[in-house]
């Protein structure tokens, strides 16, 4: 199943604050695959258009241009689902180039040949080097091209140690991988930079609630819940650790937060019985 990214995902990964994507979103430059409960789903080639705007717009380019470059693409081209990442954009001599299928042309639709060499120095869209090599680790790890997605997140690592979303994706490869020390190496780094990280918490506690040590695990699952209270799959885990070490009030109150917050998932029954019996 393709993965997709809310809105606070979509803001850590990308640097972009949660009120200029709902904004973007508004403004109909990215549009999500799902609105659920307040909250907007991305795919992969989403962050690749966010990316494309915020580099556009680091460039001097105004949110209105874009917004009527994204217009005239629709135009152009109907079929395209998500313009700002299925079409190149560069910005050559304040001029916004468009590229796809080899071909180059203007928001306009006429096509562009680079007759004074500008296209030899076009101004770079990817950000910094390290942005750019962790959305490729990003697009390989999304495809499944596991092996180069962890040699390029190591790659990144080396020259930026505390990429905190690198070391967390790294954790998860060598998690898959058999590597659970490893892997807890890394959400242990990850947390060291950033102690609010839901992922590295949520994570780091799935291992050791499998090492079977539950009293850690309650606290690593509870600040994930307190930085993401919505964050349903660790409101079962808590209350599957805190059944398990006796404490059934506590597990109820989060049995009943799941089920406020996905009363339709597969497990829905299940907790309804388990609180019928606690």
């Amino acid at each position: 199943m393709k993965k997709l990214y809310d809105q606070r995902e979509v803001s850590r990964l990308t640097g972009i604050s949660e009120s200029q994507i709902r904004y973007w979103d508004r403004q109909g430059l990215i549009t999500p695959q799902e609105k659920d409960r307040g909250h907007l789903w991305f795919d992969f080639q989403s962050l690749v258009a966010f990316r494309t705007v915020k580099d556009l717009r680091r460039q001097g380019v105004s949110l209105r241009r874009i917004r009527e470059c994204v217009e005239k693409l629709r135009q152009i081209m109907p079929g395209l689902k998500q313009p700002l990442s299925e079409v190149r954009i560069s910005l050559i001599n304040d001029r916004l180039i468009l590229g796809k299928n080899r071909r180059r042309f203007t928001p306009e639709g006429q096509l562009f040949i680079d007759f004074a060499g500008e296209e030899r120095a076009p101004v770079p869209l990817a950000g910094a080097a390290g942005d750019e090599l962790f959305f490729q680790a990003l697009e390989d790890e999304e495809a499944g091209r596991l092996d180069e997605a962890r040699a390029k997140y190591e790659t990144l690592l080396a020259a930026v140690p505390d990429h905190v979303d690198a070391l967390v994706n790294l954790g998860n490869i060598l998690f898959l991988a058999g590597s659970e020390q490893a892997a807890a190496s890394r959400y242990l780094q990850a947390l060291a930079a950033n102690p609010d990280h839901v992922e590295a918490n949520y994570n780091l506690a799935n291992l050791l609630e499998d090492g079977g040590e539950l009293d850690a695990a309650t606290l690593f699952y509870r600040k994930a819940i307190q930085m993401e209270p919505e964050f349903a799959d660790a409101h079962f885990n808590l209350a599957m650790v805190l059944e398990a070490l006796g404490n059934v009030k506590g597990a109820r109150e989060h049995w009943r937060r799941y089920l406020e917050l996905d009363p339709a998932s597969q497990w829905a029954d299940f907790i309804r019985r388990r609180l019928e019996e606690t």
